[in-house]
């Protein structure tokens, strides 16, 4: 009788622990591709100060000094999400964005949550090639 109230305790705990854990690592991962995006649109201004433009990931490792440790022309801070740049005509604006990558789902309602940020500092998630700005989405996982 002992050993069965504690196997339903540890039930309990595992049912309360467990989800609240997967919520936190997904907020860690996705805390990771706000960061990148911040790096690239860091990076990206620098870029337009220097040049009068902005640039490609391949422009921004090597005219900005984007940190690209492997050599391979490709910003890769995390192995969840892909970083990808978009340039607008004249390379007068971007928009940066970070899809779930290598494995990593992360699904709202059914569909990919991909985060973006443009060139006039909007922030939110991907659209239709242009930022569905949702700042408190931003703002959550801010460290």
């Amino acid at each position: 009788m002992e050993v069965m109230i504690v196997v339903a305790i540890v039930g309990i705990l595992a049912a309360i622990a467990i989800p609240s854990y997967s919520r936190y690592v997904t907020r860690t991962k996705r805390s990771e591709a706000v960061t990148a995006l911040n790096t690239v649109a860091l990076y990206q201004e620098k870029h337009m100060a220097e040049r009068g433009q902005y640039g490609t990931v391949a422009n921004l490792i090597a005219n900005a000094g984007l940190p690209d440790p492997d050599g391979d022309n490709v910003y890769e801070p995390s192995e969840f999400y892909a970083i990808t740049v978009t340039l607008g005509a004249g390379n007068t604006s971007f928009v940066a964005s970070a899809a779930p990558a290598g494995g990593f789902v992360d699904n709202v309602s059914g569909a990919p949550l991909v985060f973006a940020i443009d060139s006039d500092g909007r922030v939110g998630t991907l659209s239709g090639g242009s930022v569905a700005v949702n700042e408190n989405l931003w703002r959550s996982l801010r460290p």
